[in-house]
């Protein structure tokens, strides 16, 4: 019979991959800024707001993978003492993964596609 994963594990393995996604993100962030920085400082404010929209729903796969590390780390320093916090984390990265899906497809649509 095999033997079971231990929470432990499936916390640490959720810890590394949200802070991986964090960081990918950031990425991408990163680029949405360059991009809203190269444009000229007379530029409508119209050609402004994709950019500063696909920016501000960049964050919220990010918030997720930062709120999701911490309570990874708050579960380890709990010694795993913590049934309901393990559920909160496990949620938390399956929303970052939909909320990181999400906002990349949202955000090929609103910058790529007229």
């Amino acid at each position: 019979m095999a033997a079971a994963v231990e929470h432990k594990d499936v916390v640490l393995g959720l810890l590394g991959a949200s802070a991986a996604l964090a960081g990918l993100v950031l990425v991408f962030l990163g680029l949405v800024v360059g991009a809203y920085g190269g444009l000229a400082g007379d530029t409508p404010r119209s050609v402004k707001a994709p950019l500063r929209r696909v920016g501000g729903m960049i964050l919220l796969p990010f918030g997720l993978g930062i709120t999701c590390m911490a309570a990874a780390v708050a579960w380890l320093l709990l010694s795993g003492r913590g049934s309901g916090l393990y559920v909160v984390i496990v949620t938390l990265f399956l929303l970052q993964l939909t909320a990181l899906a999400g906002t990349s497809v949202w955000a090929l649509r609103a910058l790529l596609w007229d």
